[in-house]
């Protein structure tokens, strides 16, 4: 939640800078207009952290590139340096590659001279890599395995078990079908295009931010649609400054006319825009709560939340305080997190057949149902898809690697 308030600032402070108030309020009702910007808001994964961090960054720059600011280019570089933190070198590379496009684009590529600092850049090394120095002092070979090798260089290529179905035109259904109807405002870029209008700095801007960070996640092996959520706000700010020249040439598109100009046509002008402007307010912030209520997700994710956190309560109150409580390795991952939440206890994961008697597990519901004769049912969910089970009797082969390795830490 904290992670999609910072996005909806960021974008409001650069709607600001490339059309006023009222062009940042549009971003910012559009930016609320997308499913997985406010799906991802409610879930405590990664993904929006690293988004507003990346956004932010870019508004850094952007703001630096507008007026020279020395806090707005820090910014950039600080919040790359969470972005990195939050999930890995994307957070250096994808701000580095919208700034060159841009700046290539734009035609201003020494401003980077300018924009560089080595102070800075120092800073970043020192968070990013101290942290990394830090984590492989403290996790050694098995930490560098994880989070270098695994998440970031396997799944860009597709290896260690990230290969897929998904490809380049999974990829762009996402990008059609998840930022609906705001992403239209492309289209509107490319008729003033063949219109033979061209596109102001801002707008070069947010066309480099969205291609550059699009082709990335479409080239990579890895796919899924949350990882377009880092340009949301640049749609968002293309449909914003797409509908406010709408909203300024309200009277024309009424066909209003007065005899003359005076103070009452002023007044009148200023009536209408006033008008115009709420009635878009209202009409984008029925569409999102439409949206918002007729999504199976936010329903899905109710009842499943609910159920959860009654088994958790059930869980509670019959689990003795000093049993041993484990999660199968099937187990769903968020369902351990939450309930050793609530329990205020560590879960760890081990096999149900490494198990002892009168240990307790939580597992899915046809994994404990093959466990037999040897548990018993005490509580479960069947929308959550979970079973506290007691083992009656143990059931370990002591001779088992699988009751020895990883599984048991």
């Amino acid at each position: 939640v904290m992670g999609a308030e910072i996005m909806a600032i960021a974008t409001f402070l650069l709607g600001r800078a490339m059309g006023g108030k009222r062009t940042a309020w549009l971003a910012v009702g559009a930016l609320l207009g997308m499913h997985e910007f406010w799906h991802t808001a409610t879930q405590a994964r990664v993904d929006m952290i690293f988004s507003a961090c990346i956004t932010m960054s870019l508004a850094g720059f952007f703001l630096w590139f507008c007026n020279g600011s020395k806090v707005a280019r820090a910014t950039c570089y600080i919040a790359s340096a969470f972005a990195v933190l939050a999930k890995g070198p994307a957070g250096l590379a994808l701000p580095g590659l919208v700034i060159l496009g841009f700046l290539l684009v734009d035609g201003r590529f020494r401003m980077l001279r300018t924009f560089w600092s080595w102070p800075l850049a120092g800073f970043v090394l020192f968070i990013d890599f101290g942290w990394y120095a830090l984590a492989y002092h403290i996790g050694g070979n098995e930490f560098f395995e994880l989070q270098v090798q695994h998440e970031n260089i396997e799944r860009a290529l597709g290896t260690g078990g990230f290969s897929s179905n998904s490809n380049f035109f999974t990829m762009l259904g996402w990008f059609i079908t998840r930022m609906l109807p705001w992403n239209l405002a492309l289209f509107w870029s490319v008729v003033r295009r063949a219109r033979g209008e061209s596109e102001d700095s801002a707008g070069r801007f947010l066309h480099a931010w969205w291609i550059g960070i699009f082709l990335v996640f479409a080239l990579a092996a890895g796919k899924r649609a949350v990882y377009l959520l880092p340009i949301y706000p640049a749609i968002a700010l293309l449909a914003a400054r797409a509908m406010d020249p709408m909203i300024v040439h309200l009277p024309r598109l009424l066909r209003f006319r007065h005899s003359r100009p005076s103070a009452a046509f002023a007044a009148d002008k200023r009536r209408l825009l006033l008008q115009g402007s709420r009635a878009l307010a209202v009409a984008i912030l029925l569409f999102d709560v439409t949206l918002m209520l007729v999504s199976r997700d936010v329903w899905r994710d109710l009842t499943l939340e609910k159920s959860r956190l009654a088994f958790a309560d059930q869980v509670s109150a019959i689990l003795p305080a000093h049993a041993a409580l484990f999660a199968a390795p099937e187990l769903d991952n968020t369902d351990v997190t939450v309930i050793a939440y609530h329990l205020g206890r560590e879960i760890r994961r081990k096999p149900i057949p490494c198990g002892d008697r009168n240990d307790y597990y939580l597992s899915p519901l046809d994994s404990a149902q093959r466990a037999g004769d040897k548990s018993r049912a005490l509580v479960s969910s069947e929308k959550a898809d979970i079973v506290l089970i007691a083992l009656l009797s143990p059931s370990r082969v002591p001779l088992d690697s699988s009751c020895t390795g990883p599984s048991l830490q």
